[in-house]
């Protein structure tokens, strides 16, 4: 089954958002969602965020990765 039929609409927004931002081919997409999901994880440990808001969207955007390297297990 193709991984891409089993993403939500959200999720495959992220993904390609990921896939931008990580502009290296040299990293596969487990790679890059990993390194995402560090970067989120540290942004909220950190608590560098402005706005509960703000929080929630990183906090929302942790969950997302993590479901999609689950989905690529």
């Amino acid at each position: 089954m193709d991984i891409a039929a089993k993403l939500t609409n959200e999720e495959a927004q992220i993904a390609r958002r990921v896939e931008s931002y990580f502009k290296t081919s040299n990293m596969s997409l487990r790679e890059k969602l990993f390194n995402a999901a560090l970067i989120a994880q540290y942004e909220l440990e950190g608590h560098y965020f402005c706005t509960e808001d703000e929080r929630q969207k990183i906090t929302r955007f942790k969950v997302i990765l993590d479901s999609l390297m689950q989905k690529l297990d």
